[in-house]
């Protein structure tokens, strides 16, 4: 029986916990059921309804304190408890999201939401669901009214304010530790949105977000307990608590509808907070709440253009330092363009910084510069003012990339301002009229035009001032964030000013300690200092690698190996486009020494992430062979291929106009990765595959001209008509995803069949205006039928182009783990310590396997250990590094040797706070009896398929749930 004692009490709690504005009101509990795992309040906001993570209900009358009898169902997955807003009922509804985990749901009057774990947010028409009332229903057709962006990674919670005047959606991805919120200045029936701010200040993953009634205060919660409250006027912490302490809790928050009263789940518990809305962060004695908020905003501004036009010395001058003859820029280079500091409204104030992005311009370099062109406020495009022959050479290029990069953002793209620049005019009259240059001006729609001389400083600070101008504030992301983390943030960038590579985490972190002798070391300052990591990292300015804890503080480089290993594979004398990956690794390839890192075995680091960032942007991939691995790059073949088909030949042509190689590059990749078709052979801009079910494919690339291209796509008689659909289907949506969707232009070319004579595309038009599906051939007289290949399928395949982007991103991720792989051998940086019977070995072995095809390093004996040596002092030597253990037990239990590994990872992983996981291999009938220190842990049993257990040790692990098992 369930009394009012173990539902609803006060909890003992001291005033110092507690900071001013908050008052902790009771808990509410039922002791009878599982953790808690989602909480929703009742539209009127008087009842409570809370679901165990075994789908078990319990309901509150938040007005008496009793408990509303309530049904358990588990023949479902419980998604969410929205309730029914004309009655005030509660009622379920469930959405099945193969291969996704839902992370949460939020409802308001016209608007709902769902947040998988592919970071995906939906809305959802409300008036799709049923209005039964205390029914367990299954609605598998929700209306999916639009997707309001999409997430690289993980995403963790959202939450949606809706008032007369204002529309706030508040997101956060996992591991990114911040808050994206956006405008929604339109619902029904295309919906928009516009991302103003981030909010900065967890140091921890954060797994709930909601708002309160009215829209003014936005609670937060992390994964490490803490709760913040933003004022979201003037979008800064108003209140921190330290909540409860409970591990492995859904840890979720939730406003009532009605008041300032926020209900938190820690486990079996409900805490019921109410908050003063007139609370400020006044209390300077507490250091927890000291907090001074700081504001700023940054604008990218990107300097494109060939090799030779003058970039870098105009890149100088505009950001103030003094004219230097140089050499051809190679990689990128980051310069501080303007900084200022704004007094706003209230008293606050914003630092509003501009970047200068100087790419380099050698063609090498397009492939790689391509990935840079996100986010832009305004763009340089230089053209050559002397050359007699081609002056806008580059122009079309960049501004077709440009315009490419901003389609791809979508919503998300910035209002960018593009200025055509000459540059060098001091050392001779421009070549080309002014008529053309204006020409050009309105046609690729340039907001001005300037002519510079850098040397001689002509027009350079009208064009700075241009730039500042053309710079709308407004649409940028503004971010809140703490002094603290600005500090933390300098000294990244003083770090990497004085020419620092390659350094670990802890160093820099000890570093910091060194230099800032007012910061104390402390887990909550660790946790600042890593969070700070990310943030910079956003900005291009370090990047962290994916192995050995290391931070690469001059992330250029990057762009300046991967440039080089390009011109290599195309400078192969074969003309294969290729380069081996052993000779990548080693070094031994073209490069000027005065770019490469003097330091041998961090120039091997570094390689290997240039590699594993070149497969994961698709721009190379790696193929086996019988002398090892080699990188392929499908945009670097020289050699001609004499049996490539003419004209007649081909049967459908592709125009489209964008970044005509990385369009290419990309998609010569993801076909040969697509799991229905397997590369042939590759030449100069062509390439056939064999398809799966039989047959051949090809497709063959012209540039028309500079920024605009023709592909053909051909077949052999043996691929059947559903191959060549799905074949010319996958590259269509290639193209509207990588080229100027509004460019692409398809036109199929038919052939007779007896004679193979082509018709010509008037005669198919002509025709196919007069009703008529066939042409009688002019030379044999046979019959030519005008069908398109959808129109001849009597019954069309369905499109398997999801199936395909799908294996390509499972082979893309694959190829990239490997990389990962590599630097974490180079590094000793073990993921895990697979402690096991010897009589399990193969089975283990399996596991392992599959956890390196996602990144994770696993340590095992047969792979580690040097025959012949003893195998503790290796042991002990790697374990200070492996950051957790699974202890795997099989039929035959735990053996004599497992026992001496499991007391020394004992001792040492008990030290470090590192996890241990037990796990029962498969064909285990029942749990055996293990040492005391492992019966308090969580198992994970490979005899049950739900919850997989690959995914709960890859959770054990990671401490990431939901992570990304694509392979």
């Amino acid at each position: 029986m369930v009394t009012s004692e173990n539902i609803t009490g006060v909890v003992n709690i001291t005033k110092n916990e507690i900071p001013p504005g908050f008052k902790l009101l009771y808990r509410l509990s039922d002791q009878r059921y599982a953790p808690i795992d989602q909480i929703s309040w009742s539209p009127d906001g008087t009842k409570l309804a809370a679901v165990s993570i075994l789908q078990e209900v319990t309901i509150w009358d938040m007005e008496t304190g009793s408990l509303i009898p309530s049904k358990s169902h588990s023949d479902h997955d419980l998604d969410s408890i929205p309730w029914n807003a004309k009655r005030s009922k509660l009622k379920h509804r469930f959405v099945l999201y193969p291969n996704n985990i839902i992370c949460q749901v939020n409802f308001d009057i016209d608007f709902s939401s769902i947040l998988n774990s592919s970071g995906i947010v939906d809305r959802l028409d409300v008036t799709a669901i049923d209005e039964s009332e205390f029914n367990y229903e299954y609605v598998p057709n929700l209306t999916k009214v639009r997707n309001f962006f999409e997430h690289n990674e993980i995403s963790a919670g959202v939450a949606y304010a809706s008032s007369l005047y204002n529309r706030t959606f508040a997101s956060t991805v996992f591991d990114k530790r911040t808050i994206n919120l956006f405008h929604i200045t339109k619902i029904y029936p295309q919906s928009s949105c516009h991302h103003f701010r981030d909010l900065e200040g967890h140091t921890d993953c954060i797994t709930s977000l909601s708002f309160s009634f009215d829209g003014k205060l936005l609670a937060s919660r992390s994964f490490d307990n803490v709760i913040r409250i933003w004022d979201c006027d003037k979008w800064e912490t108003i209140a921190i608590i330290q909540d409860s302490n409970f591990f492995g809790s859904k840890q979720t928050i939730s406003f009532n509808p009605k008041k300032y009263i926020l209900a938190s789940i820690v486990g079996r518990v409900v805490d019921i907070w109410e908050l003063d809305p007139d609370m400020r962060i006044c209390d300077t004695s507490n250091p927890q709440l000291s907090e001074k908020s700081f504001h700023y905003a940054n604008a990218k501004v990107v300097l494109v253009g060939d090799s030779g036009v003058g970039k870098s010395g105009l890149g100088l001058v505009l950001t103030g330092q003094p004219f230097q003859p140089t050499e051809s820029t190679h990689g990128r280079r980051v310069w501080t363009l303007d900084k200022q500091e704004l007094e706003l409204d209230g008293g606050q104030k914003e630092t509003r910084e501009t970047i200068l992005w100087d790419l380099a311009g050698q063609p090498g370099y397009r492939l790689i510069h391509q990935l840079h062109l996100n986010e832009l406020a305004a763009a340089l495009v230089l053209f050559d003012a002397r050359s007699e022959t081609d002056p806008f050479a580059g122009v079309r290029h960049w501004d077709r990339a440009l315009s490419q990069a901003q389609r791809v953002q979508g919503e998300s793209a910035l209002p960018m301002k593009k200025f055509l620049v000459a540059a060098r005019t001091d050392r001779g009259r421009i070549s080309v009229s002014r008529a053309r240059i204006e020409a050009l001006s309105h046609e690729m729609g340039f907001d001005a035009y300037f002519e510079t001389s850098a040397k001689e400083g002509w027009n350079i600070p009208e064009l700075a001032e241009a730039i500042r101008r053309s710079i709308d504030w407004d649409s940028l992301p503004k971010v809140t964030s703490t002094e603290l983390f600005q500090r933390i943030k300098e000294f990244f960038i003083n770090e990497k000013e004085t020419g620092r590579v390659l350094s670990e985490v802890d160093d820099l972190y000890r570093l910091l300690l060194t230099k800032y002798v007012d910061l104390v070391d402390s887990e909550k300052l660790r946790a600042q200092f890593e969070t700070c990591i990310g943030r910079v990292e956003s900005r291009g300015l370090i990047r962290r690698l994916s192995f050995g804890d290391l931070l690469l503080l001059q992330p250029e480089l990057l762009d300046t190996y991967a440039s080089a290993l390009v011109n290599e594979a195309k400078n192969e004398p074969d003309g294969q486009g290729c380069i081996a990956e052993e000779v990548a690794l080693s070094g031994h390839f073209s490069m000027s020494e005065d770019e490469r890192i003097k330091d041998k075995k961090q120039e091997k680091l570094l390689l290997i992430a240039t590699i594993e960032e070149m497969l994961s942007h698709e721009i190379a991939l790696r193929e086996p062979a019988d002398d090892g691995s080699y990188l392929v790059f499908p945009s670097q073949f020289t050699r001609e291929n004499p049996d490539l088909p003419d004209p007649e030949g081909k049967a459908v042509i592709f125009t489209f106009e964008g970044a005509i190689n990385n369009v290419y590059a990309t998609l010569a990749v993801r076909i040969s990765h697509s799991g229905l078709f397997t590369i042939d052979e590759m030449w100069k801009n062509a390439a056939t595959y064999n398809a799966t079910v039989g047959g051949k494919c090809g497709i063959f690339l012209r540039e028309i001209e500079e920024g605009r291209g023709e592909l053909a796509l051909f077949f052999d008689t043996r691929a059947s008509e559903e191959t060549r659909f799905q074949f010319e289907e996958y590259i269509k949506a290639h193209l509207q995803r990588r080229a100027l969707s509004e460019s692409i232009r398809r036109r199929r070319i038919f052939v007779c069949p007896e004679c193979a004579t082509p018709l010509t595309e008037l005669q198919v038009i002509r025709r196919r205006e007069r009703g008529h599906d066939w042409i009688e051939c002019n030379v044999c007289s046979e019959r030519v039928s005008l069908l398109d290949s959808k129109e001849r399928l009597k019954s069309i395949q369905p499109s398997a182009i999801l199936e395909m982007d799908l294996a390509a991103d499972i082979q893309r991720e694959r190829e990239t783990a490997a990389s990962t792989i590599q630097g974490k051998i180079e590094t000793d940086d073990f993921d895990v310590f697979l402690c096991h019977n010897s009589k399990d070995k193969e089975e283990v072995k399996k596991i392992g396997i599959k956890l390196k095809e996602i990144g994770l390093l696993p340590w095992l004996d047969e792979w580690e250990l040097q025959p012949g040596l003893p195998w503790q002092p290796a042991l002990e030597e790697k374990i200070e590094r492996i950051k957790s253990a699974a202890v795997f037990v099989g039929v035959e239990g735990i053996g004599p040797w497992q026992r001496r590994e499991i007391d020394a990872l004992l001792r040492e992983f008990v030290r470090r706070e590192c996890p241990v996981i037990p796990t029962l291999l498969s064909d285990v009938p029942k749990k055996p009896e293990l040492p005391v220190f492992l019966k308090g842990m969580t198992w994970i049993d490979f005899n049950k398929s739900d919850p997989d257990p690959i995914q709960q040790l890859i959770w054990g692990i990671t401490g990431k749930k939901g992570f990304n098992l694509t392979c």
